[in-house]
């Protein structure tokens, strides 16, 4: 019962900052528009921002993943998070908290770019839609225990920055979301190892459900895969703040 106590006080804190703070939203819906609009028409018109609309929402909510995790560098600096790990609650309860807020933050990004979804003949059928929710969700998930895990070891903001949007803006050009298949060996190794591959394609097939993409993963490979990457970087996450405990 504390467990779930901690994870839902800290995920509705999450919640209530961002509300305080709307321009995080606009900032990063609105970049992800500006590039589908703009670089989607340079991929050919109409089929151009089709293809390059599941990108779109993956970049968006990866903004918003940049800065959840950005605000944990914050907690630490002002002492918030200290209090916290001093507490009698488990430190996996804490980062899973923190991790939901961002993860929820971000899902909901995607939902509202999803209005833009007919525009580019996007079809939902009910199967798909909740595997395209699903996708939105752990791919937000992902994204935010990673950068949490990454936080967590430095101390400068702008630093985190710089090196998630390296990371980040890496692991999105290489995912399918500018091409589907490269004919460079080692570049479709990386795909294959590559949690945002699945991400996009995730969204790509609860979109267009009915459309032939023999060269993406199916919905159901993409969300185990996902479930997998979440797990991995959750663990990960939960063990460098354990550790960070003993030294002390």
């Amino acid at each position: 019962m504390t467990f779930l106590l901690t994870v839902y006080t800290l995920w509705q804190r999450e919640l209530v900052r961002f509300y305080r703070v709307p321009s995080r939203w606009f900032g990063a819906v609105g970049t992800a528009l500006l590039f589908w609009v703009f670089l989607g028409s340079g991929f050919g018109g109409a089929d151009g921002r089709a293809f390059f609309f599941p990108g779109t929402i993956v970049m968006s909510m990866m903004f918003s993943c940049l800065f959840a995790t950005a605000s944990i560098i914050e907690d630490r600096q002002a002492g918030f998070l200290q209090s916290v790990m001093v507490a009698p609650v488990s430190r996996a309860a804490i980062v899973m908290g923190k991790i939901l807020g961002g993860a929820t933050l971000a899902t909901l990004q995607g939902l509202l770019i999803l209005v833009f979804a007919g525009s580019v003949g996007a079809t939902f059928e009910f199967s798909a839609a909740l595997g395209l929710v699903a996708s939105l969700f752990l791919i937000s998930f992902v994204v935010t225990a990673m950068g949490f895990w990454l936080a967590w070891t430095i101390d400068s903001v702008p630093g985190f920055h710089a090196i998630m949007n390296m990371v980040l803006l890496t692991l999105w050009m290489a995912s399918g979301a500018i091409f589907t298949v490269s004919s460079t060996s080692w570049l479709r190794t990386f795909m294959t190892i590559n949690p945002f591959t699945y991400g996009v394609a995730g969204v790509r097939r609860g979109l267009f459900p009915s459309a032939a993409m023999d060269q993406v993963p199916g919905l159901s490979t993409s969300l185990w895969v996902l479930l997998g990457f979440a797990v991995f970087f959750y663990l990960l996450s939960s063990l460098v703040v354990e550790k960070t405990r003993e030294r002390k």
